[in-house]
């Protein structure tokens, strides 16, 4: 995902308005056949750098988006309107076979001095060409463009297909033959066409592949390709038990109201961990990935999840369980090819349903596999919370044992998730509202990502729901669509998840939560530290791009309740060719709720925005829509959603809403026009806002509180008339008892068991606050009286 929305920029360029073809149309005295080529190419409306003679890399997406630009300028229509690029990409996961796509081109441009020296002129908005010559106005350009349709690829063995019908040449000299360079050490090596080439990589990692290319009239063309390769079972490491292993789920899950024609199991794998103790399978915590189009994580990648930086430096919180005796097994869902249709389905962005029967099975299995009787714990960080939720509650309805102990839910979207509706907007309609220059490479973050089956689950606004009828681009300015609208599919899966137990959690399991956003009302700030309110702009500037075009980009978040309608998307676009064109102009607006402001700005688990440009150059107009951002993140799940609040009975949310739910447990009583309350019995909430899913000393510390049970005990009856003011504390530990104590004696442990306070109280006969000098971490509490014993975790920020 990192680099999508960086390229916005790199295609606001003339393309916005015009299509590659209607700069021929500029012309008022051109006629086709005064072209040698057929192909008046405009690089100021391209998106992949055709005319630098330097350039010589193409990515795959960069082939198609060449491709598809090449075909719009082509007045001879030599090129197939679609070639079905996508539909090849997909066939090639279902037979592991990888095809290459080469273009071998002449096109022509306008001499930049043809401008500048009366060869062209205009008049009425039209351009007149003067010269005598004609050819003499253009430059004619050669290139081999060539890449494979996948750049990475999963194992080290590749078969490569070089067939006919991805073979373009539109020069009128023939092809000679072609030579490859696979990246593997033996060099480049004659190809006949046709065949498939199978080549092995003895390390994975980036590899060049070079295509040398020789006509018959004896010129060579030279381009290159980048592959990554991953190793299969590459997260074989961590002291896990053995590789991955990969599973069919036995339940299929009835998804016929998402217009699903028929159900299908799904696919997973997980990987066991064993603890560092004695490595015996006897005490699970199952980490249940989250949103992850594409597999970008792996397993591998869970488990570095749950990095965290303390104290001490550099922890893992797999690893500090793993060393108190538990074992963590990881549940990913990959991208697969199901046998039954050969369908590819991304694992990582399907069904909520589909992967939480893959979790139920894989409760089962360690069920039975484990040694001894100590139930299960279950962390489900992001939309891992949903899919562990539903499993749970799948399994209680169906009256099946999941001995499970503790579902930890760490950020989840229980009320749903948010992408601001403008950056949708703006990112839809340049992937696909732009016609042969809509941008390849935001294609897959609209499909794979916004489009995604999980995404349309759990967006609280979704692009889709504003669409004009018979666009796939446009936003109806019809009032109804103006405030948010969730895709119908959210309102099934709601339906079908609280349907399952009484109030849509697991009842037999302690349920527990984190969260990331602020859980008393703090705003997060933009990048000169200042409060994001809503209507916050978090982009509004101007840019110089190439051949004297600007382009005004505005993106705002949803506005307060009381601003009523407002722009959340403005892209203004002006080509100034001798004379000013306005090539795009187009406006989203919004307008919130009566009972909520906008979302974007609210508390909340944050997206970072800069991570989605980290791997590209830090120079050039990259750099400068990204130091054009005023923020670096958005909201993007909420804390009211986070914690599963329930503000009022209606269902209606306020995003803004004061959390009000105490310390630990839900309050008995709230005000006459909220409920106020969660289905949690203990949470923890930071003050500020955190990035989605990020681990901090504090909350690993409350993780830790939950996972590890108190091992303390006496032969004493346990008070029930003592509890404690607050936890997480810092220095100061406050008690509170509703009835007198007598002989009270106060003993702190660490979690290796050794006393660490010891201290006498005497007796109490009011609530009593205690100073205390403690390094941050868990600790268990026990008081001692004459009356029992009351015994606890604490957890000391």
């Amino acid at each position: 995902m990192r680099k999508y929305y960086a390229l916005v920029m790199l295609v606001l360029l003339p393309t916005l308005g015009m299509s590659q073809n209607k700069l021929f149309e500029l012309f008022d005295n051109l006629d086709a056949n005064d072209l040698e080529t057929g192909i008046l190419y405009n690089p100021g409306f391209s998106f992949v750098d055709l005319i630098n003679d330097k350039n010589i890399y193409y990515s795959s997406n960069d082939f198609i988006q060449a491709y598809n630009e090449l075909a719009d300028a082509d007045l001879h229509s030599t090129y197939p309107d679609d070639p079905g690029f996508k539909s090849l990409i997909k066939e090639s996961f279902n037979h592991s076979i990888v095809p290459i796509g080469l273009l071998m081109t002449e096109f022509e441009i306008i001499q930049p001095t043809a401008l500048t020296d009366g060869r062209i002129t205009a008049s009425n908005q039209k351009l007149h060409i003067n010269a005598v010559d004609r050819n003499s106005i253009f430059d004619k350009k050669s290139r081999l463009i060539s890449a494979p349709l996948r750049n990475q690829l999963h194992g080290n063995q590749v078969v490569f297909s070089i067939t006919e019908n991805l073979i373009w040449n539109t020069t009128d000299v023939a092809l000679n033959h072609l030579e490859i360079d696979f990246g593997n050490g033996e060099g480049f090596k004659r190809i006949n066409i046709g065949a498939n080439v199978a080549v092995n990589y003895l390390r994975s990692g980036e590899h060049d592949l070079g295509f040398r290319l020789t006509l018959g009239d004896g010129r060579v063309f030279t381009s290159h390709s980048k592959l990554i390769i991953t190793e299969e079972g590459q997260n074989f490491q961590r002291g896990s038990r053995g590789p991955s292993i990969p599973f069919t789920s036995s339940i299929t899950p009835d998804l016929s109201l998402y217009g699903e024609p028929t159900n299908y199991p799904g696919q997973g794998e997980y990987q066991i961990f064993p603890d560092t103790v004695d490595g015996i399978l006897d005490k699970p915590i199952i980490l249940v990935d989250g949103f992850d189009p594409g597999d970008g994580r792996t397993i591998d990648g869970l488990y570095s999840l749950l990095n965290y930086t303390d104290s001490m430096g550099s922890q893992n919180l797999a690893d500090l369980v793993r060393g108190q005796g538990f074992d963590v097994v990881i549940l990913n869902f990959p991208v697969y090819t199901r046998a039954a249709d050969m369908a590819i389905i991304d694992g990582g962005a399907d069904f909520i349903e589909r992967n939480a029967m893959l979790l139920v099975d894989l409760i089962n299995t360690i069920n039975a596999d484990k040694v001894g009787d100590e139930e299960v714990v279950i962390i489900g960080p992001s939309m891992g919370g949903l899919i562990s939720r539903f499993a749970l509650n799948y399994m209680e309805n169906q009256s099946l044992d999941h001995q499970t102990r503790l579902f930890l839910s760490f950020d989840s979207p229980h009320r749903g998730a948010n992408v601001p509706i403008g950056l949708q907007h703006q990112l839809n309609y340049l992937a696909y509202g732009l016609d042969g220059n809509s941008v390849v490479d935001l294609q897959p973050l609209i499909d794979e990502f916004l489009k995604s089956a999980a995404a349309r689950q759990m967006l609280v606004d979704h692009f889709e729901s504003h669409l004009m009828s018979g666009s796939n681009v446009e936003f109806d300015t019809n009032p109804a669509f103006l405030t948010p609208i969730a895709h119908p599919w959210k309102a099934i899966f709601d339906t079908s998840i609280n349907g399952l137990t009484l109030d849509g959690f697991p009842q037999n399991v302690r349920n527990a939560a984190i969260i990331n956003g602020s859980g008393v009302g703090n705003r997060y700030q933009d990048k000169l530290g200042a409060d994001i309110n809503p209507g916050f702009t978090l982009i509004d500037d101007t840019f110089d791009v190439a051949l004297s075009t600007t382009a005004d980009l505005t993106i705002n978040y949803t506005p307060a309740t009381a601003a009523g309608i407002q722009p959340v998307s403005e892209i203004l676009v002006v080509f100034t060719l001798i004379f000013p064109v306005t090539l795009y102009d187009v406006t989203a607006n919004a307008q919130a709720f009566s009972y909520s402001d906008g979302v974007d700005a609210g508390s909340g688990g944050l997206f970072n925005l800069g991570s989605l440009t980290a791997d590209l150059p830090p120079t050039g107009i990259t750099a400068d829509f990204v130091n054009a951002l005023r923020s670096d993140f958005f909201n993007f799940i909420p804390s009211v959603s986070g914690i599963a609040l329930e503000i009022t009975s209606n269902g209606e949310i306020d995003w803004y809403h004061d959390i009000n739910i105490g310390t630990g447990s839900p309050p008995t009583l709230a005000p006459g026009d909220v409920v106020d309350n969660t289905p949690f019995v203990n949470w923890y909430l930071p003050d500020n806002n955190e990035e989605h899913v990020e681990l901090t000393e504090s909350n690993v510390a409350f993780a830790l509180s939950e996972i590890i049970p108190e091992t303390l005990s006496s032969g004493s009856t346990e008070l029930t008339s003592i509890r404690l003011e607050k936890n997480p504390i810092q220095d100061e530990l406050g008690i509170l008892l509703n009835k007198p104590l007598s002989k009270v004696d106060l003993y702190i442990y660490d979690l290796m068991g050794r006393q660490v306070v010891k201290r006498s109280l005497g007796n109490l006969l009011e609530n009593v606050n205690v100073r205390l000098d403690l390094a941050s971490g868990i600790y268990v509490i026990q008081l001692n009286a004459t009356e029992g014993k009351y015994t606890t975790k604490l957890v000391v920020d």
